[in-house]
């Protein structure tokens, strides 16, 4: 029973470290000047980038990104204002989120992850700050790169599961600005029943006959 627990073990750890891009945004094809949807570029499964702003007043574009020629940003930030991230988890599990941010100087700095598997409801996942970090198209600056995090597992085998980078403040200016870039959702494909199970029950027979 240890080894088949052993087994099972390694067996998981296998799944995480091999986790699939379900959907992946560089903004280098789909050029953001406006609040979208904006198709993901990469992907099994692909999704949308969406913007939200209270003021009509906001100007959507695209600045250089970390490391590339284009990225999603916006100005005229006020408090619940947000980006938003979608695609399908059908058959993974083990979602994972991981994003570029950075903003200008007087652009918010304050913002919180949140998710949803119905579009209605929000759960906070994590609240984090911002640094005004200069990009550039020809330099990844890997200190504006944040998680991966993990979604919850609600996140799992969901047909579309939202992601959404929310401010908590408003900008100091209303030309502040706030962009992202790189945006990752990863997951780990959910085992046939039996199969974990399987993997190891055949390891032990293997590791028996070694034995012999």
């Amino acid at each position: 029973m240890k080894n088949l627990i052993a087994l099972l073990a390694a067996a998981g750890i296998a799944s995480a470290a091999n986790a699939d891009v379900l959907a992946n945004w560089t903004f280098e094809v789909s050029v953001p000047a406006d609040a979208g949807p904006h198709a993901a570029e990469g992907g099994i499964n692909g999704g949308d980038a969406t913007g939200f702003h209270n003021s009509q007043a906001t100007v959507y574009s695209n600045p250089v990104g970390n490391g590339s020629l284009e990225s999603f940003s916006s100005n005229n930030w006020e408090a619940g204002d947000y980006y938003q991230f979608t695609t399908s988890t059908v058959g993974y599990e083990d979602i994972t989120f991981q994003w570029s941010q950075t903003r200008s100087s007087t652009g918010p700095g304050d913002f919180r992850v949140q998710f949803s598997a119905d579009g209605v409801n929000f759960t906070d996942l994590l609240n984090y700050t911002i640094e005004n970090l200069t990009w550039s198209s020809v330099s990844f600056n890997p200190d504006s790169v944040f998680g991966p995090i993990a979604l919850p597992a609600a996140a799992s085998d969901q047909a579309t599961i939202y992601v959404r980078l929310t401010s908590n403040v408003a900008g100091s200016s209303t030309a502040g600005s706030n962009r992202v870039d790189d945006i990752f959702i990863n997951g780990t494909l959910i085992p046939a029943p039996g199969a974990l199970a399987l993997v190891a029950l055949s390891g032990l027979v293997a590791a028996r006959r070694r034995r012999n």
